[in-house]
């Protein structure tokens, strides 16, 4: 997995060969043939590898939060952490999306949206339940939260972006939308 998520990062979505994944991973290509139907399966996994990590990354520091705002932060914050330490992942994620691969792997672009905002929807929510938030429609601001933060991805290869102040800038924003003021 490691190997195909440096050779996307690094070549490209169209250039990351199974047969450059196998040199780089120092195997021979009828191995990753024989774990592997073809490029698209191997490519889903690192999806499905690279969204599990994000999750198991974020989750602990989204939940030792105990209200909305501070899992608001807390999302947005270690969101653009795992960016920053993960730098070539992101790229392999934006290149892999980017490319189109996702319809052609099966993918419902809508209820994959909908499942991966979910639980920051569901923190908007219990933040306007609890009065930290002001009325809002969740589903939409879930959605900005996520363009906004997703808008970084591209950039996260450039060694000169600084994620700890893209964090704090869209902290501040995403605290100043949400907040109620009453």
């Amino acid at each position: 997995m490691e190997s195909a998520i440096e050779v996307i990062a690094e070549a490209g979505y169209t250039q990351a060969s199974t047969t450059r994944i196998a040199e780089r991973a120092g195997v021979s290509r009828g191995l990753i043939s024989y774990h592997f139907t073809g490029k698209e399966e191997l490519i889903a996994q690192v999806l499905v590898t690279v969204f599990a990590d994000v999750g198991a990354f974020m989750g602990p520091r989204v939940a030792a939060e105990s209200t909305a705002a501070g899992q608001l932060r807390a999302y947005i914050q270690s969101n653009l952490e795992y960016m920053a330490l993960h730098r070539s992942r992101i790229t392999a994620l934006v290149e892999i999306i980017g490319s189109g691969a996702l319809g052609a792997m099966g993918v419902d672009p809508v209820a994959a949206e909908k499942e991966a905002l979910a639980p920051l929807v569901e923190v908007l929510q219990r933040g306007q339940a609890s009065g930290e938030f002001r009325q809002f429609d969740p589903l939409t601001m879930a959605r900005a939260i996520r363009a906004v933060v997703d808008s970084v991805s591209p950039h996260a290869s450039d060694p000169d972006l600084d994620l700890d102040a893209c964090a704090h800038e869209l902290t501040t924003l995403f605290d100043l939308a949400t907040r109620d003021t009453r």
